[in-house]
């Protein structure tokens, strides 16, 4: 209204976060004034133009709905999150898959073990965080980008090292460097580096500082923070375990209750809901990097982006993980088995979800569709085949054995 006082024709609106709509005060009477919401990156062109003395014109029409533009960026989300649950899977059970290339002692180091009780941890623990972050967002969203960041530097090493040992095997005996332990632990990896771990985090350290500088790049931006994100998921899979179906049950009903919670019902408590608040930023222009992003397509506002929480991948994959496990444990063929069941359930729980986000037109706990998604068809498998009952109380923890999976189990899986 001030501008329009001032005599002013247009009123444009640069928007820290990308592509808020924007809406009238319920009280007041209607501007006449026309206003148009552009993203950052759009007024820095229109600013450096006018510095250069240029004529600002600007035409407005009314935006169409594209309903396949919205599909197309929906398949695209999905393909990708079954995708790396399929492939997180795959990466987790190397010691069974390659059990001559296995190293015991290491694994049950680098292995946690999933107990009864951290289902109630994670609630209360991420009830506690998101409370936090709700609040204190605007200083606190700097300490989640530099975690992300560096936490790409030992996930990109881990996943990455296997591969440059193996193309360069001579250099992975040879030592290239040590680092100050201090430094070591901030990025979580070793004081001393062969030449092979070197490349692979030097490829880590040049990823991260990419996304640090180009996190706002509506470009390229998205793509580099996907790469990470990718990285996490798959080492999830193989650092984490859930030792048989009784811990993922529990474990997946009180993350199923959580989501709905703070998606929900938080607003009777807080006036917004914490976790959509939480998750795209809480206002301070700078998005939460804990999630799988992909641009919007054919139709949607410039900047907008399709995007799905890491836990949703990552807690359902832990789930997919133990029955792959299984499988091939129990030399289960690959279509009559658990994994390709959980896979098939977890994309239909992902179509669910988005469904359920078009005739809600807002944001919705995936927790709510992924977790049946994937534990009721495992628990009717594990009926019919006369399983459930070893499935619910196995020890498929860090102390099993690679050995008890024989050089053909890939073969019959």
């Amino acid at each position: 209204m001030q501008a329009q006082k001032a005599g002013a024709k247009l009123l444009i609106v640069a928007m820290r976060a990308s592509a808020v709509t924007m809406g009238l005060a319920e009280s007041g009477r209607p501007p006449r004034l026309p206003a148009v919401g552009i993203s950052k990156s759009s007024e820095d062109k229109i600013i450096a133009e006018l510095d250069k003395g240029a004529k600002l014109t600007a035409s407005c029409w009314k935006r169409q709905e594209n309903v396949f533009g919205d599909v197309v960026s929906e398949v695209c989300v999905g393909l990708l999150a079954v995708g790396l649950v399929a492939l997180g899977a795959w990466y987790g059970v190397e010691d069974l898959r390659s059990p001559s290339t296995a190293q015991p002692g290491q694994n049950r180091e680098e292995i946690v073990a999933v107990e009864e009780s951290s289902g109630l941890h994670f609630v209360l623990f991420g009830s506690v965080l998101l409370t936090v972050l709700y609040f204190f967002m605007k200083y606190l969203i700097w300490v989640l980008l530099v975690i992300f960041a560096t936490g790409a530097v030992s996930a990109t090493a881990v996943l990455l090292e296997p591969a440059f040992a193996s193309c360069l095997p001579h250099l992975r005996r040879k030592k290239a460097c040590s680092i100050p332990r201090s430094w070591a632990n901030l990025i979580g990896v070793d004081q001393d580096h062969t030449w092979t771990e070197a490349f692979s985090e030097a490829v880590g350290v040049a990823l991260a500082v990419s996304f640090l500088i180009w996190r706002n790049n509506e470009t390229v931006g998205w793509l580099f923070q996907d790469i990470i994100a990718i990285t996490f998921l798959i080492s999830v899979q193989r650092s984490v375990r859930l030792p048989n179906l009784k811990v993922a049950v529990l474990l997946l009903i009180c993350t199923f209750f959580f989501d709905i919670f703070w998606v929900f019902l938080s607003p009777m408590f807080f006036k917004k809901s914490v976790m959509i608040e939480v998750a795209t930023g809480g206002g301070t222009g700078q998005a939460v990097p804990m999630v799988l992003k992909i641009p919007a397509l054919q139709g949607d506002l410039p900047g907008q982006f399709k995007i799905l929480g890491l836990g949703d991948v990552a807690l359902p994959g832990l789930l997919v993980t133990l029955c792959l496990r299984h499988d091939l444990t129990r030399r289960h063929r690959r279509c009559g088995g658990y994994f390709l069941a959980g896979v098939i359930g977890y994309g239909i729980g992902l179509l669910a979800t988005f469904a359920s986000l078009y005739l809600m037109q807002s944001g919705q706990p995936a927790l709510l569709f992924l977790v049946p998604g994937t534990l009721v068809p495992t628990c009717l498998i594990a009926l019919r085949k006369g399983e459930f009952r070893e499935l619910w109380s196995a020890d498929y923890g860090p102390g099993e054995e690679a050995a008890q999976a024989s050089p053909d189990v890939e073969k019959s899986a």
